[in-house]
C-alpha cells in the first residue's frame, strides 16, 4: 500500500497538451485520458490515487480555436512530482487503447503556484465585487443523493472549499459558518447555461456549461477570499468527477463597478 507522506510545500501546478490526431476528439474522451494516465504511473501510486477519497489532481479535454487540448492539474507537491514531473513532464504521445487510437503531443506549457503566493495575493489585492466564471466542462454537484445540476452557490463554495482542504492535507481551516457567510453575501446576477450531460460508464450525468457573473456583497476581506477560492478552483475544479473530466472552471475578467 502507498504510504502518503506529508507534503510540506504545497503548490497548485498545471501542464496543458496541445494534441494532434487523426481521430476526431471530444470532451465525452475525458475518462478514456483518466484511464490512460493511470497506467502511466506507478503501481502504488495508482493504487492509492484509485482507493483514496481525497483526488489531488483533475484532468480535462478542452477545445481552442479547432485545437484539443489535455489539462492535468496537480494540488499538491507530491501529485506534481508523481503525476506532471514523473509521468507527463517527456511525454510525446498517448494511446487510448480501449479505442485504439494514437494522439500525438505537439506542444506543452507549465503554471505552478505555491500557496503563499495565493495567500499573499488574498491579504494585498483588492478584488471587484463582481467575477464571471466559466464552466468549460459539464458540472454538476450531489446533494442528499441527488444530481444538481445547476450553479447552486451554496454548492459551488462547499465543494471548492473541501477540495482546498483535500489538497492542503491537514485540519480544514473553513468552517460552515464560513461557507453560510459566503453563500448569504453572493448572488448570481446574470447567466448564459446550457444543459448538457456526461456519459460515463453506461450513465449520462445530468449538468452544465456556461457562464455565471457572481456578485459579492460584505467585507472586503470575503470578496478576496471568494476570488481565491476560485482561483483554487482553476487547478482543482468544482463538484464531482473531476479527475474524470468535469467541473473545469476559468475565471473571466471581473468588473470593477461596485
Amino acid at each position: 500500500m502507498y504510504d502518503k507522506r506529508k507534503c510540506e510545500d504545497i503548490m497548485l501546478a498545471r501542464i496543458e497538451m496541445r494534441l494532434k490526431s487523426s481521430e476526431k476528439l471530444a470532451y465525452q474522451m475525458s475518462s478514456l485520458f483518466h484511464g490512460a494516465l493511470m497506467e502511466m504511473l506507478p503501481m502504488d501510486y495508482a493504487e492509492y490515487l484509485h482507493l483514496s477519497q481525497l483526488h489531488p489532481y483533475t484532468q480535462h479535454l478542452e477545445c481552442r480555436n479547432g485545437e484539443w487540448y489535455w489539462i492535468v492539474s496537480c494540488l499538491n507537491r507530491e501529485a506534481v512530482q508523481k503525476i506532471i514531473k514523473g509521468a507527463l513532464w517527456t511525454l510525446e504521445s498517448i494511446e487510448i487503447k480501449k479505442q485504439k487510437i494514437h494522439i500525438d503531443i505537439v506542444d506543452k506549457k507549465y503554471k505552478e503556484m505555491a500557496y503563499r503566493e495565493l495567500m499573499e495575493q488574498f491579504y494585498d489585492k483588492e478584488y471587484a465585487r463582481y467575477i464571471t466564471i466559466h464552466f468549460i466542462s459539464p458540472t454538476a454537484f450531489k446533494q442528499n443523493g441527488t444530481y444538481v445540476f445547476y450553479p447552486n452557490l451554496h454548492c459551488i463554495f462547499q465543494s471548492l472549499m473541501n477540495k482546498y482542504d483535500s489538497a492542503n492535507g491537514e485540519e480544514g481551516m473553513f468552517d460552515n459558518e464560513t461557507l453560510e457567510q459566503l453563500n448569504e453575501n453572493a448572488q448570481i446576477v446574470r447567466y448564459d447555461l446550457k444543459s448538457v450531460s456526461f456519459p460515463l460508464e453506461g450513465v449520462r450525468i445530468p449538468s452544465f456549461i456556461g457562464k455565471v457573473t457572481i456578485k459579492i456583497d460584505g467585507a472586503h476581506t470575503m470578496v478576496n477570499f471568494a476570488h481565491m477560492l476560485f482561483v483554487v478552483g482553476e487547478y482543482s475544479g468544482v463538484g464531482i468527477k473531476t479527475s474524470l473530466g468535469m467541473g473545469c472552471i476559468k475565471i473571466l475578467e471581473g468588473r470593477k463597478k461596485e
